[in-house]
Formats: C-alpha cells, sequence, structure tokens
C-alpha cells in the first residue's frame, strides 16, 4: 500500500448506526484528516449504497467528516474495508485495498451466514465472493485492532509484513470526567453488560443472589459512564472479538474489572490485567468468582492498584493509535496547524481568515458559532452541504461548528489553535475556561 499525494481514503461503514467498532472507524477518518490526508467515510445502509437519508448517526456528526457517494475507484486511492464488508471489497477493482480486522468473530459469523443462506436455494444466484485468505488476495493489507486478531491473521497464513496493527482510544471527553471520579465513594456492586457472556452472568446471579447486580442497557453513554463510575466490580465473560470499548471504559472509570479467557481476553496484551483476574470460562468455577468479587469489594484499594498498567495502556491509547496510523499509511511530514476562529462570523474575524488563507503556516479550518452552525433557515451567504453549514472566504470554504463540536474536535487533535483578532479580556478568559487549551495553542492577533 502507498499513499500518492492525491490519494483519497474511502472508509466503509455502517450508516445509521452505532457501535464501537463504527466509531473506530469513524476515528480513523478523523486521524488521516489531521495528518492532511484526503479521506472520506462511505456510508452503507440496508446493504445498499443507494442513500436516500442522511446516513450520519447522531453520535458521529461531532466528527465533522465528509461522505462520498461515488467512491474513484483509482490505483492512487485507497479502501479500508471492516472485516464485516468483505464482500464488498470485490465491488472495486482499482483500488488498493485495506481490511481492518475490528472484530474476528464478526468475520466469521458474516462468512456462515452468507453460507447458510444459500443451502436451500444453492442454484438461486451467483455465490458473492468473499474474502478467504486466499492468494489472489495477496495484494490486501491487513490491520488489527487487537492482538487476538493479528494472531488470528498469522495462524491463517497471512505474513506479518502485511499486518498492521491499528488499535482505537477511548475519547477525551470520556476520560476527562474519568479523571474527576472519587474512588472512595464506590459502592459494591458489579456492573455488566448482558448482550456479554450473560450465561456466564446468570449462573453468577443464582449463585449469588445477595451480590448487587447491574446491567449496562437502554442507557445512555452518559448514564453508562455514571454507572461505572460508581460500580467496584465490571465483569465480562462474552467472547471479546477484539478490544471491546465498555471494559476499557470500566477500568478507567476505577472499576476493577474480571474477565474470562475467550477471544482478545485470552492474551496479556488487549487485556492486560493479572491472571487472578481471568477465569476460563471452560471449567467455570462459580465460587471461584463469587470469592474474587467479594475479595475486591472488602479490600478494593489493593485490587485497584493491581491493575494500573490495563489502566496506564488505556491512557494511552489514542498517542499510540495515532502513531500505528502515520507508520500504516507511511505518512511522515504533517500539515500546517489547523486553525479554529472563535469569535463568531464577524466580518474582521473573515478578513482575518481570508489573510491566513494566503499563509502556508496555519490552515483556516472552522469558524465557531453557534447560531450559524445550524441556522433553521441559512441565508444566502451559507453553503449547506451534508447538514454541515461553511462560509465562502473568497476562493475557499471554511466550515460553522458550534462550541461543543468544536471543544470535541481540539481534543481529537484536529482543531491546533484557537484564534482571537484583538480578543477583549472576556473573550479570551471564556476560551480559557471552555476549551481548557494549552498555552501556546491561543493565537492572538492585531492590526
Amino acid at each position: 500500500m502507498r499513499l500518492y499525494p492525491d490519494s483519497k481514503v474511502y472508509i466503509l461503514c455502517p450508516g445509521n448506526h452505532h457501535t464501537g467498532g463504527i466509531e473506530d472507524l469513524h476515528q480513523i477518518c478523523s486521524q488521516l484528516i489531521t495528518f492532511g490526508v484526503d479521506a472520506y467515510m462511505v456510508y452503507i445502509v440496508n446493504n445498499s449504497f443507494n442513500l436516500k437519508t442522511d446516513p450520519v448517526d447522531s453520535l458521529y456528526r461531532k466528527y465533522h467528516l465528509s461522505y462520498s457517494l461515488s467512491p474513484e475507484d483509482s490505483a492512487h486511492n485507497i479502501f479500508v474495508v471492516p472485516e464485516i464488508f468483505s464482500v464488498h471489497f470485490y465491488r472495486m477493482k482499482n483500488f488498493q485495498k485495506i481490511f481492518w480486522w475490528l472484530s474476528v468473530d464478526n468475520y466469521i459469523e458474516e462468512v456462515v451466514k452468507l453460507i447458510n443462506s444459500r443451502k436451500s436455494s444453492a442454484l438461486s444466484a451467483l455465490m458473492p465472493k468473499f474474502f478467504y485468505f486466499g492468494k489472489e488476495d495477496n495484494d490486501i493489507t491487513h490491520f488489527a485492532q487487537s492482538e487476538y486478531a493479528r494472531q488470528f491473521l498469522i495462524v491463517n497464513g497471512v505474513p506479518e509484513y502485511k499486518i498492521y496493527m491499528v488499535e482505537d482510544y477511548i475519547g477525551q471527553a470520556f476520560l476527562s470526567r474519568a479523571s474527576q471520579i472519587d474512588l472512595s465513594k464506590k459502592e459494591n456492586f458489579v456492573a455488566f453488560n448482558p448482550a456479554k457472556g450473560f450465561e456466564v452472568t446468570q449462573q453468577l446471579m443464582k449463585f449469588a443472589p445477595d451480590i448487587d447486580w447491574r446491567p449496562i442497557q437502554n442507557m445512555t453513554p452518559e448514564q453508562v459512564q455514571e454507572l461505572l463510575a460508581r460500580a467496584k466490580v465490571y465483569i465480562d465473560f462474552g467472547n471479546h472479538p477484539g478490544r471491546d470499548k465498555i471494559p476499557r471504559e470500566a477500568a478507567i472509570s476505577g472499576c476493577v474489572v474480571i474477565t474470562g479467557r475467550r477471544g482478545s481476553a485470552g492474551n496479556d496484551i488487549d487485556i492486560n490485567i493479572p491472571a487472578e483476574f481471568k477465569f476460563d470460562e471452560r471449567k467455570i468455577n462459580l465460587q471461584q468468582i463469587i470469592s474474587k468479587i467479594r475479595e475486591v469489594f472488602e479490600n478494593f484499594s489493593a485490587a485497584h492498584e493491581k491493575q494500573a498498567d490495563y489502566r496506564a495502556r488505556i491512557l494511552d491509547d489514542k498517542n499510540r493509535f495515532a502513531e500505528e496510523v502515520a507508520e500504516a499509511f507511511k505518512i511522515k511530514n504533517l500539515p500546517p496547524p489547523s486553525l479554529a476562529f472563535v469569535q463568531g462570523t464577524d466580518d474582521k474575524i473573515l478578513l482575518l481568515a481570508k489573510e491566513l488563507f494566503k499563509s502556508k503556516d496555519f490552515k483556516p479550518s472552522f469558524i465557531v458559532d453557534d447560531e450559524m452552525a445550524s441556522p433553521k433557515n441559512p441565508d444566502r451567504f451559507i453553503f449547506h452541504n451534508q447538514n454541515r453549514n461553511y462560509l465562502r472566504i473568497g476562493e475557499n470554504l471554511i466550515e460553522i461548528i458550534t462550541k461543543a463540536d468544536a471543544k470535541f474536535l481540539y481534543q481529537e487533535g484536529r482543531i491546533k489553535k484557537f484564534a482571537l483578532f484583538e480578543p477583549k479580556d472576556i473573550e479570551l478568559a471564556e476560551v480559557k475556561n471552555f476549551y481548557k487549551p494549552n498555552y501556546d495553542d491561543v493565537m492572538i492577533f492585531n492590526r
């Protein structure tokens, strides 16, 4: 795989849906844009690329990513496909292809579904081609989101030089809130995800009905974080098809994590907790697990300290992800720092933006204006595209975004600097209090 100066990267993604894996796909697109790469989402809804409605899930609008309805199938362009969409690999003839293994188990399930769907009507239609580790697929580059996926690829004959580790990360907003958690206020209850390993959890609940068991279901992300902030223990005896986000969110929220040994939990890299917190589901011992939970309740501080390495690795996920993406795409030169103008669409700001567009030292990227970012009736000066608003400044377009989204994009690294023109003291204080930028990330321009 090679990234050319004119390359475009397209990331195939389910539309109007949200999961941890789908957020990963938005994260890599955002990271590539941060590196100055021309990157786009390509959404598929109901197994179709014929989009009749906006495909961007509401949780991911804050990434401000463009999507393409007609990817250019060129040898200079790159097509990133998650494992659940392996049948779509072969619709593209000329692309450089990347297969991103976010979930080994999901790939196997999709292949089984595909084959089973043809059992009763084998002659009804041509069998779609799907990835099956054949020699003719030697031109594919593989990204592994987990050590579990990397080992799976090696076992199935993929040469190590074709495999790149490209993991994912928990957003900075979650990490910032988690850093404020008071561990002394933790409560004696066990949080669990009923969608993961519930057959084991049910047995545990029957074995120890006196323990308080709290399911994570029908909750907003904020409610999940609030629950994890209070729990002492999080258990997950699911299949761990990749580096699942909830166990990491639980750990960084101060929970002591207890897992089985399936999937990514079976190695000491993806979930690097001591062996005493992992139990083999194939020879499950309910008493041992319950004893460990009670031990954590009684001596939480000691158990929490034993998982310090796991939390440290999670805190480094974002930096490691950026390094992995840069290595995989062989990105060495970074673009000029992106600027966000935070004083609204004032005329003086537009003039400043126009001047900075002439500079090679900065990249004017956003204007922050809550009212103009989503007007009910955009005026004639606003260009509206893919539910996003832009102002035309000379020959350039600059996107208008909300303060909340600007804060998120700064935490993501997409916004590097905040630009102000002769700010009043109150304006400067508002920027520092709301965005909490590094000292060097506030730029003040004068006449």
